[in-house]
C-alpha cells in the first residue's frame, strides 16, 4: 500500500514539473557580426605605449618614513602560593600546595617548567605545562605539589621550600612556602 502511494506521488510531482508537455526551445543561434554593434571587427591595439619592444622599469618607490618594528618586552612572571599553604602551616594540615604562576610576554608557544626544591636545597619534583599567548596578554598556570600521603609527610620534610619557574629554560620567578612540623 505504501509503495503504491509513493509511486503515485512521484508521478504527480513529475507531471507537475512539466510545462504542458512541451520541451524548452534552444536559444537562437547568433552568428559573428550580428547584433547591435555594427562597427565591425576591432583593430589590433599596441599595448606598448612607445611602439617599441623595450619594457620600462617600474617607477621608484616613494620614500616613506620607515617605522621600526615594535619590540615586545621580554617575558616576565610572578608566582604566589594559594590556598591553605599560603602562610606557614603544619605539615599534617596540608593536602597539597598550590602555586599560581602568571606569565606575560610569551611569544607564541612555550613551555613552563616548575621545580619544587626541598628545605635542604635538593630538587624534589619537576612539572611542565605548555603555554600559548600573544606577547601583550598574560596567562595564569596552577601547579600543585601533593603533600598528604607522600614522601613529604613520611620523611617529615618540614621547613621553607622554594618553587622556581622557568619559561623555555629561563628562570622568571621563585616563591617560598613553609611547612611546619
Amino acid at each position: 500500500m505504501m509503495r503504491a502511494l509513493v509511486a503515485v506521488l512521484a508521478g504527480a510531482v513529475m507531471v507537475s514539473a512539466c510545462s504542458e508537455g512541451v520541451s524548452p526551445r534552444p536559444p537562437p543561434a547568433v552568428t559573428p557580426g550580428q547584433g547591435s554593434d555594427s562597427a565591425g571587427p576591432l583593430e589590433p591595439t599596441d599595448v606598448l605605449a612607445g611602439g617599441g619592444s623595450e619594457v620600462q622599469p617600474p617607477p621608484e618607490p616613494v620614500d616613506e618614513m620607515e617605522v621600526p618594528p615594535v619590540e615586545a618586552p621580554p617575558p616576565s612572571g610572578s608566582a604566589r602560593v594559594v590556598g591553605a599553604a599560603s602562610g606557614p602551616v603544619a605539615l599534617s594540615q596540608v593536602e597539597q600546595v598550590d602555586v599560581d604562576f602568571v606569565v606575560q610576554g610569551v611569544r607564541g608557544r612555550g613551555v613552563v617548567d616548575v621545580e619544587f626544591i626541598t628545605p635542604s636545597g635538593r630538587p624534589y619534583e619537576k612539572q611542565s605545562q605548555p603555554v600559548e599567548a600573544p606577547p601583550e596578554e598574560s596567562r595564569t598556570l596552577r601547579f600543585s605539589l601533593p603533600v598528604a600521603g607522600t614522601l613529604v609527610t613520611s620523611s617529615r620534610m618540614t621547613g621553607t621550600w622554594q618553587v622556581r619557574f622557568f619559561l623555555d629554560g629561563v628562570q622568571l620567578a621563585a616563591t617560598p612556602f613553609t611547612l611546619d612540623p
